[in-house]
């Protein structure tokens, strides 16, 4: 497996995260796992949310899903299971959209746009891990 540096996309202002990740590509195929790790409070640029770097490029024209998790630690005391999306329409550098179960209207998933971090006297910050496979270009 080979290390890389995921980064989260559409942050607005100073992105207060860090990132490790493994992936592997072969055939055609990259499989991975991201962690995002929330050290200091960070806000999405728009109501879309974070979207995520990938270590190769996806194979553009096609919609990939891919598991995600939030892991509130202490600010919010939970673990929260959703999806990150790469659209058709990508250019597939890039997660699009990273989205969770909220509280509200069910099972509904949310985009994820803001990360407490220190704020709000977390002890410990917010974990984002998100794992999958997918074509490459």
């Amino acid at each position: 497996m080979t290390n890389w540096t995921p980064k989260l996309t559409n942050v607005a202002g100073t992105d207060g995260t860090s990132g490790t990740g493994r992936y592997v590509s072969a055939n055609g195929i990259c499989t991975f796992t991201a962690q995002i790790v929330a050290k200091k409070e960070t806000t999405a640029a728009d109501s879309s949310g974070f979207g995520l770097t990938l270590p190769v490029p996806a194979a553009a024209g096609c919609r990939y899903v891919f598991s995600a998790s939030l892991d509130g630690r202490d600010a919010d005391n939970g673990v929260w299971t959703g999806e990150a999306q790469i659209y058709a329409g990508s250019d597939g550098t890039k997660i699009d959209r990273i989205r969770v179960t909220g509280t509200s209207n069910g099972a509904a998933v949310q985009n994820v746009g803001h990360l407490y971090g220190d704020a709000e006297g977390a002890a410990e910050a917010e974990i984002i891990t998100v794992t999958g496979s997918y074509p490459t270009a």
